[in-house]
């Protein structure tokens, strides 16, 4: 979500579509503010040389007069991204770190994070602090984000493996270096992690193109909590169709086939919510045995 302020001008004038994000690194509005922030938490809990240290940063960084400055100042333009991965290792290290501090400390640097989130949403910047507070992502639609949390709730309650691996898949598909083939493996999983118990209970090896397979072949056996035309329960084929869209498009999994081909980014973000429907239906038992 952008920032909700609008300038005088853009209201006098009756504008009402929302400001464009800024996808391509630290806009330079906000620059300034996010170089003091990372001075500050760089100073304040001593994470300049894990930062630089993960990141694998010339040692110039921590040989210099003021390293803290030095790594807060860091940018490259042939590397946009550079500083996002500087902010992202520093929550990334601070989380890590805050695991053992005591509680005010915690609640100074939670204090300091939703500060940056602040800059960063009233910048309109393309990212966004993630929910652990342990790294930046891709900001979303909140309505979405808020479905997708939903869905790993949902996942939770029914095996704590398939709300880990939404949590990735989102991480892995939204996060600043996108990886999408690992994004769209890890919806499988998820989805995988509460169909296979409950449709293949018995099976040694169960995936999700047998749980697609049993369903094809079990649609008498099964409805939708959600009512048809005639108000009657509905039939499972979306919940087929959907099984096999999300089994058949990842084209990746195997390599050497006619049809073998690398998840795009735009086909890993519709899996990524695909699994999370699935997730939740299954979960909470909107697909159930008649």
């Amino acid at each position: 979500m952008t920032s909700t302020w609008r300038r005088l001008s853009d209201r006098l004038a009756g504008k009402t579509e929302p400001e464009p994000l800024w996808a391509d690194g630290i806009p330079d509005h906000i620059s300034v503010p996010i170089r003091e922030w990372l001075w500050d938490v760089l100073q304040s809990y001593g994470m300049t040389a894990p930062v630089a240290v993960r990141l694998k940063l010339p040692s110039r960084i921590l040989e210099s007069r003021d390293p803290n400055a030095a790594l807060a100042h860091l940018d490259d333009r042939a590397n946009p991204m550079l500083r996002l991965d500087v902010i992202d290792a520093t929550l990334g290290c601070l989380q890590q770190a805050l695991q053992r501090a005591p509680a005010y400390q915690r609640q100074a640097a939670l204090s300091a994070i939703r500060q940056l989130e602040g800059i960063l949403r009233e910048g309109d910047s393309a990212f966004t602090v993630s929910q652990d507070y342990g790294g930046l992502e891709r900001r979303i639609d909140e309505t979405l984000h808020a479905s997708y949390d939903k869905a790993v709730e949902s996942g939770a309650s029914k095996a704590q493996a398939a709300a880990e691996h939404l949590r990735a898949a989102f991480s892995e598909v939204y996060g600043i270096h996108p990886d999408p083939s690992a994004a769209y493996s890890r919806a499988i999983k998820a989805v995988e992690a509460v169909a296979n118990p409950l449709f293949l209970p018995n099976s040694p090896e169960p995936t999700l193109g047998a749980v697609r397979s049993t369903l094809e072949q079990g649609r008498n056996k099964y409805e939708m909590v959600i009512a048809d035309r005639r108000g009657a329960p509905a039939n499972i084929d979306a919940v087929v169709a959907m099984i096999s869209l999300l089994w058949h498009g990842q084209r990746d999994r195997h390599e050497g086939g006619p049809t073998s081909a690398p998840v795009s980014q735009e086909a890993a973000e519709a899996a990524v919510h695909a699994s999370a429907v699935l997730v939740q239906w299954i979960s909470t038992g909107a697909i159930r045995k008649k």
